[in-house]
């Protein structure tokens, strides 16, 4: 969700298990933001945002993200195209990531009347009987985030260059549900029981994350207790939004993504981070945020949100994340940057 306006048991034991500090101490790496705004007029030169991190078999790293684009429709006249899916690719060597991130859009703005004409906040997995990735999305027909539904769609090729939209959403809450005004943000893992969980911020009659759930990875259910992680009021995450979780060591981790009061273009984001034993009753951790805005001047002053996790061949915590400084206000959604945790 790109939250911009364009000017134009206890918790000492589930945090142990000999890494207390993993997924809670949080380096950010050499050369952030790794990936930044494009010269105008392009087609990312709106801000980027929503990143969804793959780790491939060769060492390199694949990263999908929402962008929008400006164009010149008359002199003097810009319109905003988007929002879609871009894409880069690279490394993040000792003095930062080398990503580049192509040329054009891999999901461009769909076609009048579709569903998804317009897609945001991309998660993308490879299956392990799969060598072409998945995208789960929210989707939706109009600009100005009416309606949004989850998607999920397949690549064309092993690099997730091109897709295939479907020809409807795997997800369209209900009006008058607990999420019926809004869904984003999905986000999926598969778990070692075999089913697939799909987690995604939902706005209704309350606020927090959803989960829906699959046998098979393609016919989705949702959760009957809906949902499991709700906003804490009076809280620093008395709002949440965008989260991802991945499982490891016995347990699934979730880094979501909070902030307190009403929604404005200065509110401060950070992120936060619950585990839990069977992917439906989380725990938060005590010391939350983990992940706060940076230093005043920084690229990342006002807010860090949106975050992905892998896990390297080392073990360590790889993080994507966007973040937006407060001299960004009104002008972009922000830029994308990489934190580690060991």
């Amino acid at each position: 969700m790109r939250v911009f306006v364009l000017s134009l048991c206890c918790t000492a034991l589930v945090f142990a298990q000999g890494k207390s500090n993993l997924g809670i101490n949080w380096q950010e790496t050499a050369g952030n933001p790794a990936i930044v705004v494009g010269s105008c007029l392009s087609w990312m030169c709106a801000g980027v945002s929503d990143p969804t991190l793959v780790q491939n078999a060769n060492g390199t790293l694949s990263l999908w993200f929402t962008t929008v684009g400006i164009e010149e429709t008359a002199p003097n006249s810009y319109i905003a195209n988007g929002p879609y899916t871009g894409r880069a690719s690279g490394t993040i060597g000792n003095s930062g990531a080398a990503l580049s991130p192509g040329n054009a859009a891999v999901v461009p703005v769909g076609l009048p009347g579709a569903w998804d004409r317009y897609v945001e906040t991309p998660t993308v997995r490879y299956t392990a009987n799969s060598s072409i990735p998945t995208m789960w999305y929210v989707g939706y027909a109009s600009s100005g985030f009416v309606s949004p539904a989850i998607g999920q769609m397949k690549a064309n090729d092993a690099n997730g260059l091109t897709w295939n939209h479907p020809a409807a959403p795997i997800y369209r809450p209900t009006t008058g549900a607990w999420d019926g005004i809004l869904v984003t943000g999905p986000t999926v893992v598969h778990g070692p029981d075999g089913l697939w969980r799909l987690y995604y911020t939902g706005i209704g009659t309350k606020l927090g994350i959803g989960l829906l759930t699959s046998w098979d990875g393609v016919n989705w259910m949702p959760y009957a207790n809906n949902p499991v992680l709700e906003a804490e009021p009076k809280a620093w995450d008395d709002q949440i939004l965008e989260q991802c979780v991945i499982y490891l060591d016995g347990q699934y981790w979730m880094w979501y993504s909070g902030y307190q009061g009403q929604l404005s273009n200065s509110t401060s984001i950070a992120i936060g981070l619950a585990t839990s034993p069977d992917g439906e009753h989380w725990t938060r951790y005590s010391g939350n945020p983990v992940l706060k805005p940076n230093v005043p001047g920084s690229w990342d002053d006002l807010r860090i949100l949106a975050p992905d996790v892998v896990v390297e061949p080392d073990g360590s915590l790889l993080m994507a994340a966007y973040g937006q400084s407060r001299t960004d206000i009104g002008k972009t959604a922000g830029s994308i940057g990489f934190w580690r945790s060991h």
